[in-house]
């Protein structure tokens, strides 16, 4: 499957239910949220002959999460985190769904090099949310790689998901509102569209912190019912 051994089981791991699936991340990395649950529903439904690839994949949940909601066959996950990419081969191989998920090493940006244009009908990211050369870098790696724009930046995920995607699929990303009119700024000047637009809050009575997005060629902008988070 990948061209790097499964990491044996960690010391200080966490495990998981994802619907019928185990999940194991490392304990004292970043550890599981919200954020790709909900992207994985936004990018909801799926047939069985889409392909999708998730850039910056860590521990692979959502490639596991999109294997459980849906009968799309062919899911890789990108992660440039060797420790990362380990867990993600791991947990595909322990979930016996290596016939449905690659996970591939590398940084995004050189992915020219292993996929052609248009490889993939939807692209998916939760990238990291702190804009390179602002905020506090995290002293952990894998924090840091995971919040931090620390291999590559929006402008350039945007320009290698419009490559994968071709003329005819779609991107979907979760990020901060802050960056909202970057995001969009940066959707326009890649030559796609925002299609889709949906909020996240944590109470109505508090604004949004997060927005999903989808975008693609052509289409016009929908703003969807904002989603308020249960228990918050």
């Amino acid at each position: 499957m990948p061209d790097f051994e499964s990491t044996p089981p960690l010391r200080n791991e966490a495990v998981e239910k994802i619907g019928p699936y185990t999940f194991s991340q490392e304990g004292t990395g970043q550890r599981l949220t919200q954020d790709p649950m909900l992207l994985a529903d936004f990018a909801l439904p799926l047939k069985k002959e889409d392909s999708v690839m998730d850039i910056g994949t860590g521990a692979g949940v959502i490639p596991l999460l999109l294997a459980w909601k849906s009968a799309v066959s062919e899911i890789v996950g990108v992660e440039i985190d060797g420790l990362a990419a380990e867990l993600a081969v791991r947990n595909v191989e322990e979930n016996r769904l290596a016939s449905r998920i690659r996970i591939v090493k590398r940084d995004f940006r050189d992915l020219k090099e292993e996929f052609s244009e248009g490889s993939f009908s939807l692209v998916v990211s939760n990238p990291p949310y702190i804009k390179k050369g602002s905020g506090r870098v995290s002293p952990g790696k894998e924090r840091a790689i995971a919040r931090s724009e620390v291999h590559g930046e929006l402008k350039e995920l945007l320009a290698i998901s419009k490559y994968l995607i071709g003329k005819g699929g779609r991107v979907c990303y979760v990020f901060p509102v802050a960056r909202l009119f970057e995001m969009l700024k940066e959707v326009r000047e890649a030559g796609l569209k925002a299609r889709r637009l949906r909020f996240i809050h944590t109470s109505p009575k508090k604004a949004a912190k997060l927005f999903l997005i989808e975008a693609g060629y052509g289409g016009e902008l929908f703003i969807e019912e904002p989603v308020y988070l249960p228990g918050c």
